[in-house]
């Protein structure tokens, strides 16, 4: 559960600006190659690609541990289909 949820964050963690949320979680796959240990560091690392309309992009997670895979997954996340043209103002007080 530890590394889906790694790989959730990994893959949504939104450059600033942060975007609205999603509505639902988007689709994951996941493949455990190895167990992990708890008393040893876990590397994340992520890197995404897009479909060829740019529209639908997979963020792919590895997971290593003692220089070992121990984990993958493919995460697709949906690009918006409209822009909002609204403007927002934030004030503080």
């Amino acid at each position: 559960m530890v590394l889906l949820e790694a790989a959730h964050q990994a893959a949504t963690a939104p450059p600033h600006p942060t975007p609205p949320p999603q509505p639902t979680p988007p689709p994951l796959h996941a493949t455990f190659h190895h167990y992990t240990e708890h008393h040893t560091p876990t590397y994340i690392t992520t890197h995404t690609t897009t479909n060829d309309n740019n529209q639908t992009p997979t963020t792919h997670i590895t997971a290593h541990q003692n220089n070992t895979t121990v984990f993958t997954a493919q995460l697709t996340t949906h690009t918006p289909t409209h822009t909002d043209t609204t403007q927002k103002s934030a004030s503080s007080r």
